[in-house]
């Protein structure tokens, strides 16, 4: 066990510390990578392909559909990455029994030693819903992209937003529709799942995308947002 993680060792009972080499080597070998930081750490930046499930119950609800790791078979494990004082446990907890031998190991050092070992990086451009507004009618290759659930989206969107649910957006038919021009702007409900689709499409190589902060309660916040409904939507 490293000591990066003095205060926290009970919560890495059964997970293995990897070095930033042999984190790289596994990665390498295609097992993914969740990162499991806040999302105000996120933005500073993360490492190029990995997931972000920043929230606890994201976490759980997800990890299956967006690691490629099985929870119910234990398949393809996986690589967590953290900062230096990172709590696993309220993410373990989100899994079944003895998940924790499915993941592989976490980052020892965090994101901090992959950065300063010069490993790649990328990063995430976020914007205020105001920002968003006043760029709608400048950009003819803007893209409003909403990751809410359908039904969500029907109460109520942008108008000329496009919906693609989390559910939908490894779906290679949707993913092939964004243009290399587009300009993408992701709400979500939160900045946690938007920030989880803006990984998911950095890891597809869709890197012209922007969050935009706050979520869909911001969207709603701003009085020059036009708010449409879907015909036939209940209130």
């Amino acid at each position: 066990m490293g000591s990066f993680y003095p205060n926290f060792l009970p919560y890495f009972s059964g997970m293995t510390a990897l070095s930033v080499e042999a984190f790289s080597q596994l990665a390498e070998q295609g097992l993914p990578i969740i990162d499991i930081r806040d999302t105000e750490l996120l933005k500073q930046g993360f490492i190029k392909g990995s997931i972000s499930l920043s929230d606890p119950a994201i976490f759980g609800a997800h990890i299956g559909a967006f690691s490629g790791f099985s929870i119910s078979s234990g398949l393809s494990p996986v690589l967590l990455v953290g900062d230096v004082a990172q709590n696993f446990e309220p993410f373990l907890q989100q899994l079944s029994d003895g998940a924790n031998t499915r993941v592989k190991g976490y980052l020892e050092g965090g994101f901090e030693a992959w950065e300063k070992a010069g490993e790649a990086v990328d990063l995430i451009i976020d914007v205020e819903v105001d920002e968003l507004i006043m760029d709608i009618p400048f950009d003819e290759n803007l893209v409003i992209m909403d990751t809410r659930p359908a039904v969500n989206f029907g109460n109520g969107h942008l108008k000329d937003a496009v919906s693609l649910p989390l559910a939908q957006i490894n779906d290679p038919l949707r993913i092939a529709a964004i243009e290399e021009n587009d300009n993408v702007y992701i709400i979500g409900e939160n900045d946690q799942e938007a920030f989880l689709a803006a990984t998911i499409l950095k890891k597809q190589d869709i890197h012209n995308l922007r969050v935009v902060l706050g979520g869909w309660n911001a969207v709603q916040s701003e009085k020059k947002a036009r708010i449409i409904k879907e015909p036939g939507m209940l209130n």
